[in-house]
């Protein structure tokens, strides 16, 4: 069965004011996604969320690669900090192998990130002390095979925008979709679920904004 799904999403996280020193420079990364993609959000504890999101880019004449979004939220055991993990950015598209209509596997290192137009970094929220600190994400790898188990299939409409301090991420999908099981590792992490998608985007975009 196929339907419609209009989605529109607006998560506000975070917007601190900070001076202008630093805002002055602007970091912009926008990718156009079309073809095989696979995603899945989970939970590898109860005060932890996540979520991955990995697809081909459109070529536009150029070398052929992929995007990554993947991000976490997560307080301590004390509710006392929440840090968040952003790792956006342009991959080679041999990181994925296999097709959106039927299995996907996404193979991946953070030194696969393309430095000039990418981004990786975990920022801590001190909720005693009002401070917004962040630094360079911790290396580390992703291993995944999405494989659609033919439960629902949609065609999608997606629109998102997350905000988080002075980073805001926007997620714009028209895709034809799947649900999917997803197996393997997240940065140490065992994943297994059904509730993944998998499927083909038909010029989707990513976009993340620095300020």
């Amino acid at each position: 069965m196929k339907r419609l799904s209009v989605i529109t999403f607006f998560v506000f996280v975070l917007m601190m004011c900070l001076p202008l020193a630093l805002m002055a420079q602007t970091t912009h990364l926008k990718f156009t996604q079309d073809g095989d993609f696979g995603s899945v959000s989970f939970s590898p504890d109860p005060n932890t969320s996540a979520s991955l999101n990995v697809s081909r880019n459109s070529n536009g004449g150029n070398t052929a690669t992929a995007s990554i979004n993947f991000s976490t939220s997560s307080f301590d055991s004390t509710a006392q900090t929440l840090t968040f993990t952003t790792i956006i950015g342009a991959i080679p598209n041999t990181d994925l192998s296999g097709s959106g209509t039927q299995s996907l596997t996404f193979n991946f290192s953070t030194s696969d990130l393309d430095p000039s137009n990418s981004t990786a970094q975990t920022c801590v929220l001190d909720l005693n002390a009002l401070t917004f600190t962040c630094q360079p994400a911790a290396a580390g790898t992703i291993s995944v095979t999405f494989t659609a188990n033919k439960g629902v299939s949609n065609s999608l409409l997606i629109s998102q925008e997350s905000v988080v301090g002075t980073t805001t991420t926007r997620f714009h999908q028209r895709a034809d979709t799947s649900t999917a099981n997803v197996s393997g590792t997240i940065f140490g992490t065992s994943v297994s679920a059904g509730n993944g998608q998998i499927g083909l985007n038909h010029s989707s975009t990513l976009e993340f904004i620095k300020n």
